[in-house]
């Protein structure tokens, strides 16, 4: 599998990147960071406010005319996208409403989004519009978190194995972000019946041989998941013992990656209802930038 994505090579139609923003300085990473994906892969990059439409109507009215200016503004402020050349949307309704509703008719390969805003005390990610965004949208969201500084260069990909998790990598790399860069597959994996094994009270030695079977046939098994993903450049491969939100977020913290990919599936089919445990905890806590794929985007 290709890791270039570039459409040209590959006779893709053009594709289309969709950046929100409040028009705060708060969303100039995720503009910037959109505005050099849009140039490096050619892609038409637009560039989306909602308004709020629960006031009167001669506000609302006011309120587009202000915020097509403050867009043109932004855009003409921002080097990258000027080079990106991205054209200014102004839409009506809450703001994750008007994400998702222009992601489908203009049909957006990957939406933009900047950090959901953490708060010194009590830090929320669930219910975020960047959250609800990922848990109900059809398209890869890319959530920045970092200023950028070039293209991604260190890749962490959280993974389960499942086909799933080989589907958004296999659609990271249809953007391009695998590019260059170096990709860490990080796989967690808890000993099966080690509870059982704790109670039946055995020796030590016994214990610490059950665990090393259980991490040779984990890293069997990402051996074998590594192997069918196709990627030009072998990635690095990690298994680590441990509950799966946190030995991401530790890894994350340890290895300092530009770019962490993770699916947002939840168990049971539950994704509308759940964005997925795992996937909002480590969302929720990590602070390089995040790519988050869903089972649609990645089929």
């Amino acid at each position: 599998m290709s890791q270039t994505g570039d459409p040209a090579a590959a006779g893709q139609a053009r594709r289309r990147l969709l950046a929100a923003t409040d028009l705060s300085s708060r969303s100039d990473r995720a503009l910037r960071r959109a505005g050099l994906l849009a140039r490096a892969m050619e892609a038409e990059l637009l560039l989306l406010h909602a308004v709020d439409d629960d006031q009167p109507r001669s506000l609302v009215e006011a309120e587009r005319r202000e915020a097509w200016a403050l867009l043109r503004q932004q855009a003409a402020g921002l080097p990258e996208l000027q080079a990106a050349g991205a054209t200014p949307l102004v839409e009506e309704g809450d703001p994750f409403e008007a994400v998702l509703r222009i992601a489908e008719a203009r049909s957006v390969d990957l939406v933009v989004l900047g950090e959901h805003r953490r708060r010194p005390l009590r830090d929320i990610f669930v219910g975020t519009t960047v959250e609800r965004v990922m848990r109900h949208g059809r398209q890869p969201v890319l959530m920045v978190n970092q200023p950028p500084a070039g293209p991604y260069r260190r890749i962490l990909a959280a993974t389960d194995l499942s086909e799933h998790a080989a589907r958004a990598l296999r659609a990271a790399a249809r953007l391009g972000l695998l590019a260059g860069a170096d990709l860490t597959l990080l796989h967690a994996f808890e000993p099966p019946g080690m509870g059982a094994v704790a109670l039946a009270n055995l020796p030590e030695a016994e214990v610490r041989a059950h665990a090393q079977d259980a991490a040779r046939e984990a890293r069997g098994a990402l051996d074998r998941f590594a192997a069918g993903l196709g990627l030009d450049r072998p990635p690095l491969r990690l298994v680590e013992e441990g509950r799966a939100a946190t030995v991401v977020k530790e890894a994350a913290a340890r290895l300092r990656p530009d770019l962490l990919v993770i699916g947002t599936a939840g168990a049971g089919g539950l994704r509308r209802a759940l964005l997925g445990s795992v996937a909002a905890e480590v969302l929720a806590a990590i602070r390089c930038d995040a790519l988050a794929v869903p089972p649609e985007a990645a089929r």
